[in-house]
């Protein structure tokens, strides 16, 4: 697999990831969940860590929301990503350099 396949591979992944969050977070101030909604929106910017907990929050209230759907799409651009981040890191590396010291 070359670079520029794999760095589509993950552009792709990641804008249905970015959707799918957004969905979740639509949902959540739609059914009231309004804190937990600008918890996950500002640790996602902070440190990456919102979508972590909108992916986990998303799960466990998806029959209640009847967003399994969403959920199910999430986790397979999730591991999508995951995959051709593996079998080919070399996006992962373009972002390695910000992360040294």
């Amino acid at each position: 697999m070359n670079d520029t396949l794999a760095t589509a591979i993950v552009a792709f992944a990641s804008l249905i990831s970015l959707i799918c969050f957004i969905l979740v977070i639509i949902e959540m101030l739609q059914r009231g969940a309004v804190a937990m909604a600008v918890t996950c929106i500002l640790l996602s910017l902070c440190c990456g860590l919102g979508g972590l907990i909108a992916f986990v929050y998303g799960w466990a209230r998806s029959s209640d929301w009847h967003i399994a759907t969403v959920m199910k799409v999430w986790t397979v651009a999730f591991i999508v990503d995951l995959l051709a981040g593996f079998i080919n890191p070399a996006p992962w590396r373009a972002v390695e350099h910000l992360f040294q010291p």
